[in-house]
């Protein structure tokens, strides 16, 4: 892995593939967790990439996938769970961010309704090399708290 020293096309590659992986690995663990689980028959899993946006100074790329369970279409309603991994870019640091959080118009299992974070965890003061190995560390994460949608009283798949 190259740092920030390099040229600019080489951190440019390495960034690039290691969300590329990362999306992936994150879409496959989404899809599992989605085929393990029953989210009910209009249920559907949305993806998102979204690679550079600047909040508070820091370049970030967050990589996102959404299962979302309508609950009604006037006015619309649904329940949704968001599995989100973060990395934060400045010139003297990195951060990365997984996080699974739900939103709920209607109460699930044993949470009321408005937003829940299930899991959250946060990898700080990275250099670049650390936070491109962070990240799919923290998509290896996920896989110990595979069984979230059981607390939200979401039955496993027979």
């Amino acid at each position: 892995m190259r740092e920030w020293d390099a040229a600019p096309e080489a951190v440019a590659s390495d960034v690039v593939a290691s969300l590329g992986r990362c999306d992936r690995e994150l879409g496959d663990f989404a899809t599992g967790v989605t085929l393990d689980y029953d989210f009910g028959p209009d249920s559907g899993l949305y993806p998102h990439l979204i690679l550079s946006t600047e909040q508070d100074g820091v370049q970030q790329a967050d990589i996102r996938k959404t299962i979302r369970m309508p609950i009604s279409l006037h006015p619309f309603l649904s329940n949704e769970i968001s599995i989100r991994l973060t990395l934060g870019f400045t010139p003297s640091a990195c951060h990365v961010t997984s996080v699974i959080e739900v939103h709920l118009d209607q109460p699930m299992g044993t949470f009321a309704a408005g937003s829940h974070t299930l899991h959250r965890r946060a990898s700080e003061g990275l250099t670049l090399a650390e936070a491109l190995r962070a990240a799919e560390a923290h998509v290896r994460d996920l896989y110990r708290v595979a069984t979230f949608p059981e607390t939200l009283g979401l039955p496993p798949r027979g």
